[in-house]
């Protein structure tokens, strides 16, 4: 019986998205603000801290992916009413592309805590002051008993936590890497096998002439 009901919403809620959001106004306007965001954000990247920015761009969409499944599947917080694709929840308006990419481009140009949460604070204001409420205004985006400042220590908590765990990751690895190069070095200095001293006798027994 359970499984029956959540097909049939999961078929209305498909039947939804192609008759109703998908190509609407919204939509665009959603596609065309992750379009401008990926592209600047492939515009400006460090490739040599590539690797470093995608974990915790990865550790934040984890975060911010648990939080849409729990906050809005399970109490109904807010609601996409305009989906990019047909999932429930949807989670590519903030959680999957604008809220990690804002978080990596911080770390890319902070070097100290005080920046990144100065500046993490800024991005995150502009998200929750500036971006949600036009989503809002544009029919995309509808809270239910959840504030835009709820909001803004949602992503500011995501965001620390995932710097936090990325700096953790970095610093095992970069240790397990000076052990496995000091055990190296100390593999380097192993004394050479002694070869036989010769008596001189080049051989011979006492007996032999």
């Amino acid at each position: 019986m359970v499984y029956e009901t959540s097909r049939l919403l999961a078929s209305q809620s498909y039947q939804h998205w192609l008759s109703q959001e998908l190509f609407s106004a919204g939509w665009f306007v959603m596609l065309g603000v992750l379009a401008v965001v990926y592209a600047a954000w492939f515009k400006i990247v460090d490739k040599s801290k590539l690797t470093s920015l995608l974990l915790l761009g990865c550790l934040c969409a984890v975060g911010f992916g648990l939080s849409d499944l729990i906050l809005e599947g399970l109490f109904g917080l807010w609601e996409y009413q305009i989906r990019l694709v047909p999932l429930m929840p949807s989670m590519f308006v903030t959680s999957y592309t604008i809220g990690p990419i804002l978080f990596m481009t911080v770390a890319q140009y902070t070097t100290s805590w005080k920046s990144y949460i100065v500046w993490g604070s800024i991005g995150t204001a502009i998200i929750t002051v500036g971006l949600v409420p036009s989503y809002v205004a544009l029919g995309i985006f509808k809270l239910h008993n959840f504030s835009h400042f709820y909001g803004f220590i949602l992503y500011m908590t995501g965001g620390i936590i995932g710097r936090a765990i990325s700096l953790w990751v970095i610093s095992l690895e970069q240790s397990h890497t000076a052990s496995s190069r000091v055990a190296q070095g100390f593999t380097g200095l192993q004394p050479a096998v002694s070869k036989p001293l010769h008596d001189g006798n080049d051989g011979k027994t006492d007996g032999d002439p």
